[in-house]
């Protein structure tokens, strides 16, 4: 009898194969968990980086749509007529393009740089130097360009010793640029050349 129960006890005592299981389930189990884990950091890194793609996509398409385009010409009015007249005043005209956002056209939200062979000057409220934005025909009294609108922009007394004056007034046969830099949207850019003599006006093509 008591070398049966010591023959039953040694062959339990070999037959592990309970424990074997139990350690690869354990293992399996590890393994599951493991990879959820990672799954979910994958899963998290992909979403952040396609909101990250679609805010970039959205911002693109904002400076797109609130692009300004140029209406007309560039008139120039002189101080006196002539080969030795100055230009004293600006005016341009400026609508959105075809699909494009509203645009705030107050001075300081928006800035105009003007730049010639010798001087570059910002016109906004904040330099003491600023500009006019006026709507005309069916436009609002707002200062927002908005769809089906055009805006005058006016630089008034840009003659040296002016209200809004150059450091050195702008003459005859001279090529000069404006930045339109609006708070959104691409900066609309305009380069023109004076006449070899002034009239009272004249429409810089």
């Amino acid at each position: 009898m008591l070398n049966l129960a010591h023959k039953i006890f040694r062959s339990l005592g070999r037959d592990q194969r309970g424990i074997t299981g139990l350690e690869t389930a354990i293992v399996l189990i590890a393994f599951v968990v493991v990879s959820s884990v990672f799954a979910f950091a994958a899963l998290s890194t992909g979403l952040f980086t396609t909101d990250k793609a679609k805010q970039t996509i959205h911002a693109g398409l904002a400076e797109t749509q609130g692009t300004m385009e140029l209406k007309g010409s560039v008139t120039a009015t002189a101080d006196i007529t002539g080969s030795s007249g100055t230009v004293s005043d600006l005016v341009f005209w400026v609508a959105n393009a075809a699909g494009g956002e509203n645009t705030d056209l107050t001075p300081g939200n928006t800035i105009i740089k003007y730049t010639d062979p010798v001087q570059t000057k910002t016109f906004t409220a904040a330099s003491g130097s600023t500009f006019t934005a006026a709507g005309i025909g069916n436009a609002d009294t707002d200062s927002f360009l908005e769809r089906g609108e055009t805006y005058a922009i006016t630089l008034t007394g840009i003659e040296s010793g002016g209200a809004n004056g150059l450091t050195t007034s702008l003459s005859t046969n001279t090529t000069f640029s404006l930045e339109v830099i609006p708070p959104s949207g691409a900066i609309l850019f305009i380069e023109r050349t004076t006449p070899a003599s002034f009239n009272l006006t004249d429409s810089l093509d």
